[in-house]
């Protein structure tokens, strides 16, 4: 798979941004190919756009990369992920404090903090399902989102403080920064919560890598040349864009490891389908499989001869054309023998039955004698 030849790039690149960062402070001013601190901050980032530009051409040529990707045990990642739970939920516990402390309140800082207490929640969970894989899917795809919401409000942040300072002095890179973090963790959850998309696995690498690059180089950086040690609470940031890119990079390595071809991928759609009615013929019994209404608007209920009438309440005595020899017959109709159908009633009885049988037996004597005065005068 193309994809994976994504990290060929990324590794002397990323070494590349690393390095223009740290020699903004290391390094005398121009020492560099006679690069300024600024130049040098441009070259940083342009080492990760240039990250981004091979991570597209690689992922956009590879055709085998399945796109959906089952999660694996990674301890390393579980663990990252309880370090910035407990970063989360300090950075957003410590800024709601000082804003009911001050009583200041602002819309976008507060959501800021709810977002990092919701997204310390979210990765304690993911913590433990690195570590003990617990298959959890599509039901927890809105907390899967959480942390790129998160990571939004931060770039919004940021943002805000440029229209404050001058752009010569504001902090680009964090933007950046949180810019294809906010990419990462939205593709990412929609690859944890199997939702049908043929590209968020492969825009994990695109958008990944580049933040790796950027945001472990960042919080080194500032933890080491720019730590606060009388505002503690400033240096969360720096700290939480360290944590993030270790967390993204363990990550990756875990999909570049374990990620499938489509061609050993194979995806099951469950589909909910009413079954067809089936045509069932019941024997001795009075039955259809039709419903009542549309029982009720078939014009033709009559019976033909012609039909299958094995086991219904109806009986073919002669046929029409045939000749009636015995005169007796052409009153069967009238009163036809029942033996036997369903409409005799048969009750179990000791005594016994003593009614005739036969039909003249059950004719009065006056019957009888028309009867034989018409057999007579033929």
């Amino acid at each position: 798979m193309r994809s994976k030849l994504s990290w060929i790039p990324f590794v002397p690149l990323f070494l590349a941004a690393g390095f223009f960062k740290f020699a903004q402070e290391l390094m005398p001013q121009g020492s560099v190919f006679g690069l300024t601190a600024l130049q040098m901050e441009y070259c940083y980032i342009g080492a990760a756009v240039v990250i981004l530009l091979f991570a597209v051409l690689f992922v956009a040529t590879d055709k085998n990369i399945a796109s959906y990707y089952v999660p694996h045990k990674n301890v390393p990642a579980g663990l990252i992920g309880f370090l910035l739970c407990v970063l989360l939920a300090a950075d957003g516990g410590l800024t709601a404090f000082q804003m009911f402390n001050s009583g200041t309140f602002s819309i976008v800082p507060i959501l800021g903090a709810v977002l990092a207490l919701l997204s310390a929640i979210v990765f304690f969970i993911f913590g433990l399902n690195h570590i003990f894989r617990r298959n959890e899917g599509r039901n927890l795809s809105l907390l899967n989102a959480i942390p790129a919401v998160f990571c939004g409000v931060r770039m919004i942040l940021v943002f805000i403080q440029f229209t404050t300072i001058s752009i010569k002095v504001a902090d680009v890179s964090a933007l950046i920064c949180y810019v294809f973090a906010t990419l990462f963790f939205y593709h990412y959850a929609v690859v944890l919560s199997l939702i049908k998309n043929k590209s968020s696995l492969k825009s994990c690498f695109i958008f990944g890598l580049p933040a790796v690059a950027m945001m472990i180089p960042y919080g080194i950086y500032h933890l080491c040349f720019r730590f606060d040690p009388v505002m503690i609470l400033n240096n969360a940031q720096p700290l939480e864009m360290l944590v993030f890119g270790l967390y993204i990079l363990a990550v990756l390595i875990e999909i570049t490891m374990f990620v499938k071809d489509k061609d050993h991928v194979k995806i099951i759609e469950k589909e909910d389908s009413a079954p067809d009615p089936v045509d069932e013929k019941v024997e001795g019994f009075i039955a259809s499989n039709v419903s009542e209404d549309e029982n009720d608007i078939q014009e033709n209920n009559e019976y033909r001869e012609s039909s299958d009438t094995e086991g219904y309440l109806y009986q073919d005595t002669h046929d029409a054309n045939d000749k009636v020899d015995d005169p007796l017959r052409e009153y069967d109709h009238l009163n036809p023998d029942t033996e036997g159908y369903l409409t005799e009633i048969q009750e179990e009885s000791d005594e016994v039955d003593d009614r005739p049988k036969d039909y003249e037996s059950r004719l009065d004597d006056i019957d009888k004698l028309i009867l034989d005065i018409s057999k007579k005068s033929e």
